[in-house]
């Protein structure tokens, strides 16, 4: 059994490892990209009153808000609370299916069954409680107002049919 798990487990920590490190390079070079094209544009601007002028429509509205925080596409409530479920529902699958493979193939071994019972039941669990997260998640955001307030905020910042 130890002979399936330490090689997964090491598969799991370096996919991991990897994930993080491309997720901070990615975040790293859009606030590097974002500061230069603010700086561009502060530059551009010759007097204060040609930088109120700009604050005061809705692309300087929606500047300040960028100088903020970075504004990356489906980052809202609802595509988190679907990354939750997407991620529950392949691993409560991967379970289930594991589990059905160890039950319908005779020919695999006692010890063999039971790795596969273990890593079946780990990913079930895990699945299911992703899936329960995002249910809890949903009626939260909901009663709290928050999934109105992302749609409002996704309304704002889509370009006007012409």
């Amino acid at each position: 059994m130890a002979g399936i798990l330490v090689p997964l487990g090491a598969f799991c920590m370096v996919s991991w490892i990897v994930y993080t490190v491309v997720t901070g390079l990615r975040r790293w070079h859009q606030q590097r990209m974002l500061g230069q094209f603010q700086t561009k544009l502060l530059d551009r601007i010759g007097s204060v009153n040609e930088l109120g002028a700009f604050l005061n429509t809705d692309a300087g509205a929606r500047f300040l808000k960028g100088l903020t925080t970075v504004n990356e596409a489906g980052v809202g409530t609802h595509a988190r609370i679907l990354q939750a479920v997407q991620g529950g529902a392949v691993l409560a699958t991967m379970g289930v299916g594991l589990y059905l493979y160890g039950w319908f193939t005779p020919q695999i071994a006692y010890e063999m069954t039971n790795a596969l019972n273990l890593i079946a039941t780990i990913l079930f669990a895990t699945g299911a409680g992703l899936l329960g997260s995002a249910a809890i998640s949903y009626r939260l955001s909901k009663q709290m107002g928050l999934l109105e307030a992302d749609q409002q905020q996704r309304h704002e910042s889509s370009p006007s049919a012409l």
